[in-house]
């Protein structure tokens, strides 16, 4: 197990981006922090040696990712309704201008709605900032796939505000 040290700067340093990966999965539902807690557990009982923050970030978000649909799948793959989100629980990378807040919000329901190989793949490009390589590593598939996903998420966001206008 971790020292106390190692995981409190973890969770000081990680907790904002793992939970936005939560988020996308289930909103501000307790599911969220479950599996928030449950990432850094893993963490904290990991005897996995990382090169740098870098590196424990990746690790973080891909622990998380799987956590996630780990509890989905025991949960019978529950759907996240946009609605049920409230603006107290919003992630704190939203723009704070009231248009482009409005613009903000309207493209995380829309992602939400994604499939989660997609949203995935768009949260770790144009959130998380993280290149085809990076992201390939971190969901465990082969970078052509990523590219592949990229594309088909862009279009499928596109159908999803479209259908919303």
């Amino acid at each position: 197990m971790r020292d106390r040290d190692d995981i409190t700067q973890a969770v000081a340093t990680h907790s904002n981006t793992v939970l936005r990966v939560c988020s996308l999965y289930f909103g501000i539902r307790p599911e969220r922090e479950d599996a928030f807690q449950e990432t850094f557990l893993k963490y904290a009982q990991s005897p996995k040696q990382f090169a740098d923050d870098e590196h424990r970030k990746a690790w973080l978000i891909s622990v998380a990712t799987n956590v996630c649909k780990d509890m989905l799948k025991r949960a019978e793959a529950r759907t996240v309704l946009a609605d049920e989100i409230d603006e107290a629980a919003r992630p704190s990378w939203q723009p704070e201008d009231d248009a482009a807040s409005g613009r903000a919000e309207e493209l995380t329901e829309a992602l939400q709605k994604l499939d989660a190989r997609y949203r995935d793949v768009l949260y770790l490009k144009y959130y998380a900032c993280y290149p085809a390589s990076e992201i390939a590593k971190i969901l465990n598939v082969p970078e052509n796939t990523v590219y592949t996903n990229l594309a088909r998420g862009r279009e499928k966001l596109k159908e999803v505000l479209t259908r919303e206008r």
